[in-house]
Parts: C-alpha cells; structure tokens; sequence
C-alpha cells in the first residue's frame, strides 16, 4: 500500500461513458482478480444507473476507483494508493443515505482499511468481518475428476429447494437468515437464479448434493460464489465433483476460474487447493448494517 507522499491531494470524480476505455485499461491490469468490476462494467459501459463508479485521480490519472451499489448495497474499492482509497472510502460515508440499511464492502484486504476507517468515524462498525483468500484457476490446470452429468442449471421447479438450501448458506457464512431480513428481495432473487441459470444444482431426488453460482464472467474469468454442501453430505467428495465439474463447463468460455473463501475454512481451502486452485491475493469482506 502506498502514501504518495509529497503529492497533491487527490480529486474524486463520478465516471461516466467518456471514462469507459481509461476505466477499462485501469481495471484491466489485473483482469481476474476484477472480474466482477469488469462485468459490471461490460454489462452497463458506465450510463448512469444505480452502480456508481468513483475515481480518485492525480494529475489527471486513475490511481484509485470504486463501486458503489446503492441497489445491491456494496462498496468494492480497488487501487494500492492508501490517501486515494481514503478519500473514496470518505466520499463513500458521504454516500450512506444512498445505500441501503444492510450493506457490505468487499475487495483486497488493504484496499478495504480505509473504507473501513472511514466508516468507524462516523460511528460504524461492521457487524461481521471476514478475512478471506482470493483463489484461481486457469483453464489448463484443472484437476482430473470424473465428469458429472447430474449437475445443471436449477430451474423454476427448483425453487422450493434453492430458497431454502440459500438460506441455510447465508445464515451459515453470513450469520442471517435472509429470510428474516428481507423475504421479499430474498425470494425474488431466488426466482432469478432459477430463471437466470446463475446457480447450478446437484441434486438427487429431493436431496441436495451441491450448489454454487455464477456471478460475474467474462473471457478473461468466471466468478464463482455461493458454493453449499448441505451439512449431512460433507466429507464424501460432493464439493470436489461440483466445483470441478462447473469450471470444466465454463471454460470453453472464460480463461481462468476464481473465488473467494474465509481464511478459516479449511475443508474448503483443501477441496480448491486440490482442484488446482491457487491464491491469488489476501482478500477481505465487511458487512454492515444501518440503524436498528
């Protein structure tokens, strides 16, 4: 992380679709681990809509830049220049009236301490912190596990069974039941992967086996998120076959495969590190929650 030490101040600036190719090439640099932004970014070019990018600038160029989902409810700052990600991470409290009660900020371990202490000072603090690793896999270096036909996309007639197996993920990983929080949002979104295919299930009869989503692709990555075994079919290779077979599937499509995990998590760390999954960064996931 660097001070820039001696260097004017930076200057913060809402980008727009004449930002779209310097925002891209800034990005760009690191093209997995940004796949997310990247999508976002490909999927709307920057016309205003209710994902803001932000750019801190000195002297004209990028040397910092931020998300801010006032719809999902997300802050994913990216950049090393610690006074540039302070001032975003300022602008972003600025922004609190923006997002909603419940929200998050999720990006490289030391991209997020400024936004996070920008936070504590106008008396927030998040409600659950994770410390994570990013991890990635390029397309040539796939284990070989043995295909499996049974996983696919889960359709409308899934849904009784993603809305409940989701929220026993959430309240595992995230400590809430989402259907506590916010049943409306959470069952549209659930409709939405099912409609969508966005989320892969591996189910045998009324039992699931394994699921995980897509949330961001690319040709450079895919995002994969959401990855569930059910308690009672751990230990016995689901999450292996699952992960492996899902990756074999999308790379005729996207270079590498990548997800990130708690850094406690060490069946998973394992079940990844098998597959052929390497760490790419130290990453790091905050979650907040507004008023009562």
């Amino acid at each position: 992380m660097s001070l820039h030490p001696g260097t004017r101040p930076p200057t913060l600036d809402r980008l727009g679709t004449s930002d779209l190719i310097e925002t891209f090439a800034f990005l760009d640099r690191d093209p997995v681990l940004n796949v997310y932004l990247l999508a976002v970014l490909l999927r709307d070019a920057l016309v205003p809509s209710r994902d803001e990018f932000w750019a801190a600038r000195r002297g004209g160029g990028i040397e910092a830049l931020m998300m801010l989902g006032t719809g999902s409810g997300s802050a994913l700052p990216v950049g090393d220049d610690e006074v540039a990600l302070g001032r975003l991470g300022a602008h972003a409290v600025e922004r609190l009236g923006a997002l909603p009660r419940r929200f998050q900020v999720i990006g490289e371990r030391e991209a997020i301490v400024p936004f996070l202490s920008s936070f504590a000072s106008a008396g927030l603090t998040p409600r659950l912190r994770r410390d994570q690793v990013y991890m990635a896999l390029r397309h040539d270096r796939l284990a070989g596990i043995e295909p499996l036909a049974a996983l696919r996309p889960a359709r409308p007639e899934d849904y009784a069974l993603v809305y409940e197996t989701g929220a026993r993920l959430r309240a595992e990983e995230l400590e809430e039941d989402p259907r506590d929080i916010d049943p409306a949002a959470y069952a549209r979104r659930v409709e939405e992967e099912c409609r969508e295919e966005s989320t892969f299930v591996w189910r045998e009869g009324d039992q699931l086996r394994f699921r995980a989503s897509v949330s961001a692709r690319t040709v450079d990555a895919v995002q994969i998120s959401g990855v569930y075994t059910p308690p009672e079919c751990r230990g016995r290779g689901f999450a292996t076959r699952g992960v492996a077979e899902l990756c074999r599937r999308l790379f005729p499509h996207s270079r590498a495969a990548c997800l990130f995990v708690n850094g406690f998590n060490a069946p998973a760390l394992a079940v990844y590190r098998k597959l052929g999954f390497e760490s790419l960064a130290a990453w790091g996931s905050a979650f907040f929650s507004q008023g009562p």
